[in-house]
């Protein structure tokens, strides 16, 4: 539609007014120019009830609270230290799904999707709980069914001054209802139970972010908002809405692309097992920031640049109205950037449909800074968390590509590189590879 109708439309959806921008210098417009404009959300059906009356960080209106939550959550939840307090996690995880793949051999074909999935799954539960839970399946089942609730374009989100009877009548109020008790109990459960481990002393598990919080909690910490319980668990349900599906289809993406371009994945095998020459273990995240590894993050750029988490950013809304690029916004429009056709974009980029992770060489292009690529957006509303989900990206491909050469099952020739429908853009089907433990031949230097 942009093609035809330019880099700024106005759509009617319901009674909303839809604006979408599709252009680097307009996306700088609204991300950064008129960003306290465009900081608020919709107060949509799903973060009512799901998130504790919009009291998360993605659904929270603008305002005071929102900021307070906002600076909590960057120094003490999604800080550098929390991040690196969690390193023994992601490198457990990432040792266990190496072990899994060696098992399973080198001529059965090994379903990457589902296995990139539970170790996200593993390393948020473990970070977020202390250890996995019996009943995680239904927990992130629900969450993933409130994210896809909680788009914008259900019916009672498009009508609001019907919203209520809507949400009634569609039976939308009823599924989030649902997915709020299951939600709820179990966070409920995990609460309860680390609160009664640290009143006795009998911590035996390694610390978590309900720990964290709890701590905050008790001992009064000063953010400028009361920390009740359900600011507790509408943090708590962030971490696991941002940080499972967003990372683990970042990484299918990688090895996607990295399948489908021999000569970046060999040049890429060769940086990493050259930095580690006969390590047949785990690499660290601390070997990891020894050596630096910049064509591996080169590559990771690449991949979130043709496939970034949030295709269409989360929408913004307008709090005023505002004038851009000569048209009017009205006030409570709803504006969402294009992150995926800016970041494709032949204006922007050169052969920008082909994956060349050299381009990011020598080139100031970064997260959050430059408007042709925002794979996690920018300004007010930029994700807080992406740091958390590059480092278990890094690790993980790093060391897949240091154990293993890979290698497409027998009767197939390429890979299919189809998108599923829906928010996310994932891929339509499973990842199926093969994959061979890696004969080190590279000498120390």
């Amino acid at each position: 539609m942009a093609y035809v109708h330019g880099p700024l439309m106005h759509l009617r959806v319901g009674q909303v007014p839809v604006v979408v921008v599709t252009s680097k210098e307009l996306a700088r417009d609204v991300l950064k120019t008129h960003d306290a404009n465009f900081a608020t959300r919709s107060k949509l059906v799903a973060g009512g009830i799901v998130a504790y009356d919009w009291a998360d960080i993605l659904f929270s209106p603008s305002g005071d609270y929102w900021r307070k939550l906002r600076r909590l959550c960057i120094q003490e939840i999604l800080s550098t230290k929390r991040i690196l307090s969690f390193q023994h996690i992601r490198e457990d995880e990432v040792l266990n799904l190496v072990d899994e793949i060696r098992a399973a051999g080198p001529s059965t074909p090994v379903d990457l999707s589902s296995r990139l999935h539970r170790i996200t799954n593993s390393i948020v539960s473990r970070a977020a709980f202390g250890r996995k839970r019996s009943n995680a399946a239904d927990f992130l089942a629900a969450i993933k069914q409130s994210v896809v609730m909680s788009s914008g374009f259900y019916v009672p989100d498009l009508f609001p001054r019907f919203t209520g009877i809507l949400s009634v009548l569609t039976g939308m109020r009823r599924k989030l209802r649902a997915i709020r008790r299951t939600v709820d109990g179990i966070l409920e459960e995990i609460i309860c139970e680390r609160e009664e481990m640290l009143k006795q002393g009998n911590n035996k598990e390694e610390e978590n972010l309900v720990d964290v919080l709890l701590g905050l909690q008790e001992n009064g910490h000063d953010f400028g908002f009361p920390m009740t319980r359900d600011t507790i668990k509408a943090i708590i349900l962030d971490m696991f809405a941002g940080g499972t599906g967003t990372s683990a289809s970042a990484m299918e993406w990688a090895m996607s692309e990295l399948m489908t371009n021999p000569k970046v994945m060999r040049k890429l095998q060769a940086e990493i097992r050259a930095a580690f020459p006969g390590k047949q273990q785990i690499i660290t995240e601390t070997d990891l920031r020894a050596s630096d590894l910049k064509y591996l993050k080169f590559v990771m750029k690449e991949t979130l640049r043709l496939h970034p988490p949030a295709p269409l950013l989360v929408p913004r809304e307008s709090i005023e109205a505002c004038e851009i690029n000569g048209y009017m916004i009205p006030a409570k429009a709803r504006v969402i950037v294009n992150s995926w056709a800016i970041s494709r974009d032949p204006k922007y980029w050169e052969d920008a449909e082909e994956f060349k992770p050299e381009r990011f060489q020598g080139a100031a292009l970064d997260f959050g800074s430059n408007y042709e690529y925002t794979p996690f957006g920018s300004g007010r509303r930029m994700c807080p968390g992406y740091n958390y989900g590059l480092a278990s990206m890094e690790l993980t491909l790093a060391q897949l590509l240091h154990s293993f050469d890979w290698s497409l099952p027998d009767g197939m020739d390429h890979v299919d590189m189809s998108e599923a429908p829906g928010l996310g853009v994932r891929r339509k089907t499973p990842l199926l590879l093969r994959a061979t433990p890696a004969l080190y031949a590279f000498a120390a230097s």
